[in-house]
């Protein structure tokens, strides 16, 4: 027998008539899948900042967890600040030594999981305001290239040590397949800067005290680089709620 249609997308079944469970009903996985309409789709918000490592884990688990589970699902990234207070120009970070690498052993061995190359080359910790902006600007003028931009700042920083900012944030929006003059133009915008820390301090007052931030359909599910079979399952949820 096949598994249950219910246990696949909800990960349990109530149902006394199961096949599965009570070989009774006839309840296939397609037919719970088009319950939902041709033209929904799941939305999963991430509320994170360009320098959260465990941001970038969770975005790659939660790729893996779109592609197995075979849902419609549009990803949005909204900003979170961890250092409100850091200045425009960043700040120096301490040479790398043994008692205080740039990049942990749990970090970097996660990271290397999910084909992430943790390096910790860049040299300044950064004002994030700017790249959230050009995050803003992709999710408002061409969304279905926000999430690849998210990917490239993540790469620059993390990987390549790029500090997100200037001609950098530029080469970023061309490299996720902006009109990088009007995406820079847009994320250079002081009122743009405002509307980013603005929003950045509501997540912080609702409750959102740590990043990544996973809310699926306008409800707040979970925080952290949740494992793939976690977010699966919220997925499977959203599509049986649909």
């Amino acid at each position: 027998l096949n598994t249950c249609a219910f246990v696949l997308w909800t990960g349990a079944c109530n149902a006394t008539d199961c096949p599965v469970c009570l070989h009774k009903h006839t309840y296939t996985n397609a037919q719970v899948f088009n319950k939902m309409p041709a033209d929904k789709k799941i939305l999963v918000e991430v509320i994170s900042d360009v320098i959260c490592p465990w941001c970038w884990i969770g975005k790659r688990n939660l790729e893996s967890a779109i592609t197995q589970s075979g849902l419609p699902v549009d990803v949005q990234w909204r900003p979170f600040l961890l250092r409100p207070s850091m200045p425009p120009e960043g700040v120096l970070k301490p040479p790398a030594s043994a008692s205080n690498p740039r990049v942990g052993f749990r970090l970097k061995s996660k990271g290397e999981a999910v084909g992430i190359n943790f390096t910790g080359a860049c040299e300044r910790t950064p004002f994030t305001v700017p790249a959230h902006a050009l995050l803003k600007y992709a999710s408002e003028h061409e969304p279905g290239r926000q999430n690849a931009l998210q990917e490239v700042l993540f790469r620059q920083y993390f990987t390549d040590g790029v500090y997100p900012g200037g001609d950098n944030l530029r080469l970023a929006a061309i490299e996720a397949g902006l009109d990088p003059e009007k995406a820079i133009a847009y994320a250079q915008r002081e009122e743009v800067h405002a509307e980013i820390k603005e929003e950045a301090l509501q997540n912080s007052a609702s409750g959102v005290s740590g990043v990544p931030f996973f809310i699926v359909n306008g409800k707040p599910v979970f925080s952290g680089a949740q494992p793939v079979e976690t977010i699966l399952h919220a997925l499977r949820q959203a599509a049986a709620s649909s």
